[in-house]
């Protein structure tokens, strides 16, 4: 099985809520990969946020038991692939040594509501409130599939 590393800054809210959402996807299509992830800047063993787990709870996905992981402490040989939930974030990845054929960034589409909404990141909702994070988790989950289509 291979596995994907999804990368954010705290690992409380984008990455742990892209790694649920992935492999929730993953196994509905009967793929061999998994996900998991983890911070550059993530405090050791704190859980995911809690707008963070109610988001995906709406859709039947489980964070409860997340605890954070500080990217230096992970083990990179594990993964066949790494996706940054934004450019500054891929290009960490590459300046730790990853090779740019294995990195990749997590894009949203822009919204068709707003033709001057060019932002491609996956916008952070830290601090934000619970709609803040159900936007995200929509956000992740429109990125993701269009990921899986690219494995």
């Amino acid at each position: 099985m291979k596995k994907v590393l999804f990368v954010c800054t705290g690992n409380t809210c984008r990455s742990p809520m892209a790694e649920v959402i992935f492999n929730s996807i993953a196994e509905e299509k009967g793929l061999d990969w998994r996900a998991e992830s983890a911070g550059f800047a993530a405090v050791g063993d704190r859980p995911a946020s809690q707008n963070a787990i109610q988001a995906v709870a709406e859709i039947g996905l489980d964070l409860s038991t997340h605890k954070t992981r500080f990217l230096p402490s992970v083990d990179l040989n594990e993964y066949a692939l790494f996706v940054g939930l934004t450019e500054e974030h891929a290009e960490i990845l590459k300046s730790m040594g990853i090779p740019a054929q294995f990195v990749r960034v997590l894009y949203r589409a822009p919204n068709v509501d707003d033709k001057y909404d060019l932002r491609m990141d996956i916008v952070d909702p830290y601090g934000g409130d619970l709609n803040a994070y159900r936007k995200c988790r929509d956000d992740i989950v429109g990125a993701i599939k269009v990921l899986i289509t690219t494995l």
